[in-house]
């Protein structure tokens, strides 16, 4: 019910408002003026229907994503407004209240989908746009001051240290050799480009996995995938990553979540998607059209209900989860459209946690580093995994980047997948020296001749700044096969 209610405007009372004839006060929805709320801010908050309705994406799951960015985004918000009386448990009830239908309205999004890295939380650009679609004058006031208060401490504090840390002379201190995992990661993140926080982030994750075991790095199945999004006349959508594929829009089947594989064969990448009762194959042609059968039974999940579970102290919803149940529909496929570009990072990969992650790229911003670049890649292939050769090369692809190895050189480089003679093709950017892999049936990847890899070594310290020397090796390509 408390879903249902969310929006819903109450008339003003021609007797006694203090209360209803049950002598219940009505709840009152966020962003409403009929009742003085406590804060009083808080009256510009939108209402999770009004987010719903307005923030729309360039398809399903685009929308999902930056609906669930938006109530992580409003909740912080309010969070960080509250300050110590959120650290201390002391939020007013219209502040909790809020809160909550903000937190169940995530849940409700997220959960089914395991809750996926959004791509759009804390993101400068994002927050921008909500400010925008949602104006909140009093609260971005007060939200902006105390950003700009946390930014100036950061930059004094970084201040403090480096004239701190900086001898008379600014002579540089040369680095002595070290066998400590997090120093080794820090120093090579420096030397592929990234930034402070970015490389304390490294460090951060490189430590943990040696103290307690746990590698937070991620991993992905190496070779050929599909990134974005193909749609049907029908409706019916197909969105890959490195992880799976989800289907959506057909008949009651609400999500559909599957594995995959990429083979280069005919001039076409064929797509082979493990679907019950059988698996359902596409075709992704040079042109970056896609293609199934005409029709297939697709076997997925559908809500039959909602488990509700509810703050017994404050009356409060804090979870309102689908319960799902299994579910074939008939489904038209033939010819799929690509979807919109999509946004991924050409920088460093992402080898640390999503809170840490997050939390560098806020304060990256807010100490003047600007946000992280993105690139627009359209829907097609792309490559993951880490790739290795006998030559002494080895590579290590993401999303948007990729990462050369050989000997002591390092070189962060992106990178082109694409169709040629037959055959999947990856060209490597490498600088003045690039190269192409031929993507083979067995999954290795073949080049020929050598490379050169123009790095760059941390050395020194000047200050709290980095002093590098340039370093440079060759390798022979030949065949580069998955590793770890």
């Amino acid at each position: 019910m408390t879903g249902r209610l969310q929006g819903c405007t109450v008339a003003a009372a021609t007797t006694n408002s203090a209360t209803n004839t049950a002598g219940v006060t009505p709840p009152q929805p966020s962003g409403g003026t009929q009742q003085s709320l406590n804060p009083s801010y808080l009256s510009e908050f939108p209402t999770v229907d009004q987010v719903t309705a307005q923030m729309k994406g360039t398809n399903a799951k685009d929308t999902a994503n930056r609906q669930m960015g938006a109530f992580l985004q409003l909740k912080k918000i309010l969070e960080d407004l509250a300050g110590s009386r959120w650290l201390r448990g002391q939020l007013t009830s219209d502040e909790a209240r809020i809160h909550g239908n903000y937190d169940l309205a995530y849940n409700k999004l997220a959960k089914p989908l395991n809750f996926p890295d959004d791509g759009y939380f804390a993101m400068p650009d994002f927050v921008a746009t909500l400010f925008n679609t949602f104006p909140m004058p009093s609260v971005q006031q007060q939200w902006l001051a105390q950003n700009a208060q946390l930014a100036a401490r950061v930059k004094a504090s970084q201040q403090a240290n480096t004239a701190q840390s900086a001898e008379p002379s600014q002579t540089p201190r040369p680095l002595p050799p070290t066998n400590d995992p997090s120093q080794i990661a820090i120093r090579r993140c420096f030397e592929l480009g990234g930034t402070g926080l970015q490389c304390v982030g490294a460090g951060m994750s490189t430590g943990l996995k040696q103290m307690i075991g746990i590698d937070l790095s991620g991993s992905s199945k190496p070779g050929l995938f599909i990134l974005g999004s193909f749609t049907a006349s029908s409706g019916l959508f197909f969105t890959f990553d490195h992880s799976g594929v989800n289907i959506g829009s057909c008949g009651q089947m609400a999500q559909g979540n599957y594995n995959y594989s990429v083979s280069a064969s005919g001039g076409k990448y064929v797509i082979n998607i493990a679907n019950q009762p059988q698996a359902l194959v596409l075709t992704l042609g040079p042109d970056g059209k896609a293609s199934g059968p005409v029709a297939q039974d697709i076997t997925g999940q559908k809500i039959t209900g909602y488990e509700v579970m509810t703050n017994v102290k404050t009356g409060v919803v804090v979870s309102r989860t689908p319960i799902f149940a299994p579910i074939t529909v008939h489904c038209t496929v033939r010819a799929l459209t690509p979807g919109a570009a999509v946004a991924v990072d050409p920088g460093l990969p992402s080898n640390t946690s999503s809170v840490i992650s997050a939390l560098g790229t806020v304060l990256d911003t807010m100490a003047g580093n600007g946000p992280p670049k993105q690139l627009m890649l359209p829907p097609g292939p792309r490559m993951a995994g880490v790739f290795a050769s006998t030559g002494g090369m080895k590579i290590q692809f993401n999303d948007g980047s990729a990462i050369v190895d050989c000997a002591q050189a390092h070189v962060l480089v992106q990178y082109d997948v694409s169709m040629q003679g037959g055959k999947g093709v990856v060209a490597v950017k490498n600088g003045a020296n690039p190269f192409n892999l031929t993507v083979q049936p067995d999954g290795t990847l073949s080049g020929s001749g050598t490379t050169t890899v123009n790095g760059k070594l941390m050395t020194a310290l000047s200050g709290a700044d980095p002093v590098f020397a340039p370093t440079s090796a060759s390798c022979s390509l030949g065949t580069l096969t998955a590793t770890k």
